[in-house]
């Protein structure tokens, strides 16, 4: 489905602001005017999600009623963004994507976003205030439109049109799915409600929960060993450093383990960021990280990456 140039036009004005960088990024209350926290706090924030995603609207559901408590929420559908574009008492969920430039490297940034808007008869007085953002790992194509965009900044308008309907109707995103969104939104939820944010180079462990792994079965997504096989190193030799226990699933399958009552599994997500890359495990018990690790300059995932998790396991024990 694409979307209207009415529609376009608002989305621009909303996404039209710097965002932060990360796998999962909260700003919190100290970060944030307590004023803005409170109307946020009073708001019914409106998810929106890719066109393709609507099919399995009821995971969605389940999983954002399981983890996002701070507000009263509502799924929407892309388009029904315009409708509340002027209303108080809203905020919002969304894809965005921009390149973002460092001295001459340029990396591409595709997000999921929450947004708080003060509306204005005047959209240039409006005043925007992001909350939070989940990095998402997208497909090639999706990167290489976004690097587009800067290229022709006099069209950058038409261009991030285009890139909005690729982001809601064409793209990719592998670590994107109902279960993983649970944790995700766990992250949000409890750190919006803290006192302290988290930032790019976010990088801790959990001295109870993590070793616990020396028992307990690591869960792998499919896509994680997909990635790895287009490596040179064979894919089966993913497995020889890590000596604890490891079983790959589909997403599919692993989306059911996490959302399941009474969940109580220990699961890998691997984030590609450019030439970034940030390894996560999350414990589906409460949807709470128990280890994370980013890497500058080195997307690609490896079999250290898996040996790193072993030696802090064995560090701790």
């Amino acid at each position: 489905m694409k979307l209207n140039k009415k529609w376009l036009f608002i989305i621009y004005l909303i996404l039209n602001s710097a965002i932060g960088k990360t796998q999962v990024s909260y700003f919190s209350t100290n970060a944030l005017s307590k004023e803005k926290f409170e109307i946020f706090k009073k708001t019914t924030t409106l998810f929106t999600l890719q066109y393709a995603d609507y099919a399995e609207l009821e995971k969605f559901d389940n999983a954002i009623k399981k983890s996002w408590k701070i507000t009263p929420y509502k799924i929407i559908r892309p388009e029904e963004l315009a409708a509340y574009d002027t209303l108080t008492n809203y905020s919002f969920f969304y894809f965005n994507a921009y390149n973002e430039k460092i001295e001459e490297t340029s990396k591409a940034n595709i997000v999921y976003v929450l947004k708080l808007i003060t509306p204005s008869k005047i959209p240039k007085q409006r005043e925007e205030n992001v909350f939070a953002f989940t990095t998402l790992f997208a497909d090639v194509y999706t990167n290489l439109r976004v690097a587009a965009q800067d290229e022709k900044f006099n069209t950058k308008k038409r261009l991030r049109g285009k890139i909005l309907n690729v982001l809601y109707n064409n793209s990719s995103f592998l670590n994107w799915s109902p279960g993983l969104l649970a944790g995700y939104l766990k992250q949000i939820n409890d750190g919006l409600l803290s006192t302290e944010g988290r930032s790019l180079d976010f990088q801790f462990y959990n001295k109870v929960r993590l070793p616990e792994l020396a028992k307990d079965t690591l869960y792998v997504p499919e896509y994680v060993r997909q990635v790895f096989s287009t490596q040179k190193t064979k894919t089966d030799s993913l497995q020889q450093p890590y000596t604890y226990k490891l079983k790959f699933l589909s997403t599919e399958k692993l989306d059911s383990l996490i959302l399941k009552k009474d969940s109580n599994i220990k699961y890998l997500i691997y984030t590609q960021r450019s030439t970034d890359k940030i390894i996560s495990i999350y414990d589906s018990k409460d949807n709470r990280i128990i280890y994370q690790m980013f890497t500058n300059q080195y997307a690609d995932f490896e079999m250290n990456d898996l040996n790193t998790i072993k030696k802090i396991i064995k560090s701790i024990k």
